[in-house]
């Protein structure tokens, strides 16, 4: 992974990402404020899972409110996400932090869309089951986990020690 990294950090559109202080600042500031939009969005849906946001309402009618907000800000931290990985790849793709991260976003997102499938058919009389909401409960950890595991890969030697892939 470390050379593939090195290589891509020689190609043209990387030199041209890392050598443009005002637009690898305006894509960590792009991407910071979106991962606070998917976090705040996967959280409250969750929340609605477990009956303490919205509970008056359908859920689906709260999944329509938030989708557009949380699939826009998941696009918008994906391309901001893939061009800081390219202006600077081998601080990223060599962190233990980032590929958790990748992975707690795929999960998160696919966890969502499950209880998304679960709660369709929901009324505000009805009740998800415990598992539903010990899904959201697992969930709203894994969402509130996500900007702390992006501001952990600058810090990823000292946080997982032996088990960085920086080491």
């Amino acid at each position: 992974m470390r050379a593939l990294a090195e290589w891509l950090s020689g190609t043209a559109p990387s030199v041209a990402i890392q050598s443009t202080f005002w637009f690898i600042r305006l894509l960590q500031a792009t991407h910071l404020l979106t991962a606070g939009v998917v976090t705040a969005t996967g959280v409250l849906i969750a929340l609605r899972v477990i009956g303490w946001h919205r509970a008056d309402q359908p859920f689906d009618a709260v999944w329509r409110r938030f989708a557009p907000w949380l699939a826009g800000s998941l696009i918008i931290m994906l391309a901001t996400g893939l061009a800081q990985t390219l202006g600077d790849p081998v601080r990223e793709l060599t962190a233990t932090s980032y590929w958790v991260k990748m992975l707690l976003v795929l999960g998160s997102v696919a966890g969502t869309l499950g209880l998304v499938r679960a709660g369709r058919h929901t009324s505000p009389a009805d009740d998800f089951s415990f598992a539903a909401k010990l899904m959201a409960v697992g969930l709203i950890l894994c969402w509130l986990a996500l900007p702390l595991l992006g501001r952990m890969i600058a810090y990823d030697r000292a946080i997982w020690g032996s088990w960085s892939l920086r080491t």
